[in-house]
């Protein structure tokens, strides 16, 4: 199973941190870690808005594009072709899901 094209599986986030809360409500900085051009404008540290229980475990680590830290690394960005789907919240995430959408819009995946 998997999304789409992306093999991998559904879990529950389990922060390493027993302080923080499930599910994760609020801000994090994303680690890019191989920019599709969908993320253009989008940089190492940009801020993204999460509202989330579960993540999506890539079963191809190239198919992970970015994370952000909740206690212990979370998927925030996955793609694979032209697949891409966030963790996070573009609509709600400033200017790194305002150039994320834009890009979308034009076309780039």
């Amino acid at each position: 199973p998997g999304l789409g094209w992306i093999g991998g599986e559904i879990q529950a986030i389990a922060p390493e941190d027993a302080s923080l809360k499930v599910p994760h409500m609020g801000w994090n900085d994303l680690a890019i870690l191989r920019p599709p051009p969908v993320l253009e404008g989008v940089a190492t540290g940009d801020h993204a808005y999460f509202v989330h229980s579960w993540q999506f475990k890539v079963a191809d680590p190239a198919h992970r594009l970015a994370t952000a830290d909740y206690g212990g690394p979370v998927t925030a960005v996955v793609g694979r072709d032209n697949i891409v789907g966030t963790q996070f919240h573009p609509e709600k995430s400033g200017d790194a899901g305002a150039h994320l959408l834009e890009n979308w819009v034009r076309g780039l995946s």
